[in-house]
């Protein structure tokens, strides 16, 4: 699995609901996105829930590297260059996943955390992702309103990316938490992420 995600920052005047006609107009067309394993379409709006300017922020799971070089390459991410111009693309191999069992419907995901942590460079790989797969489960499992977790590596900055699925909304989230707001979900190659799946959410 590959998790990418690239974040466009918008000026301050922006009006976010472009952007939301945009993905409304646009979004519907990767449902059927051959090889997608989940993309949500995400928004930051400047001054609510911590967010300091304006963003549209998609982050994609890919089950299979060919399917990400496929957008990367087609019109899809074409529509984008020629509109925002050639964002910086982070991707990272998947280092954990876990969701919950009766996730069928990734439609439910209404909002996305994101948090990095910078690895000590001594850190035993194989350890830590034994560790994060478990915490990873874990926290699906145990934490209300959680749907699912990915964890990516990036091996040239040795930082861990965490993104959460929530079916809580961001005003329904801790305020610390570095919080997206969904727009639209694209899954048509959902059951292909491997990873954890957790029977019931405590």
């Amino acid at each position: 699995m590959f998790i990418m995600q690239y974040q466009i920052t918008l000026p301050a005047d922006y009006d976010i609901d472009v952007i939301r006609q945009r993905v409304a107009s646009k979004g519907p067309s990767f449902d059927t996105f051959e090889g997608l394993g989940l993309k949500c379409f995400l928004i930051r709006e400047r001054g609510r829930f911590g967010a300091h300017s304006n963003q549209y922020a998609p982050v994609y799971l890919w089950p299979h590297v060919d399917a990400m070089w496929s957008f990367l390459a087609g019109p899809g991410f074409g529509g984008i260059k020629d509109s925002f111009g050639v964002p910086p693309v982070e991707s990272w191999p998947g280092f954990a996943f876990a969701r919950l069992g009766r996730l069928t419907d990734p439609t439910a995901i209404a909002a996305l955390t994101r948090e990095d942590e910078t690895l000590q460079p001594e850190t035993n790989l194989i350890e830590r992702r034994r560790r994060e797969i478990d915490m990873a489960a874990e926290a699906v499992e145990r934490t209300p309103g959680l749907l699912a977790r990915a964890v990516g590596l990036d091996p040239r900055s040795w930082r861990l990316v965490r993104f959460d699925y929530w079916a809580r909304t961001q005003a329904d989230l801790p305020a610390p938490l570095r919080s997206y707001e969904v727009l639209h979900v694209s899954a048509p190659a959902f059951a292909e992420l491997n990873g954890a799946t957790i029977a019931q959410n405590g």
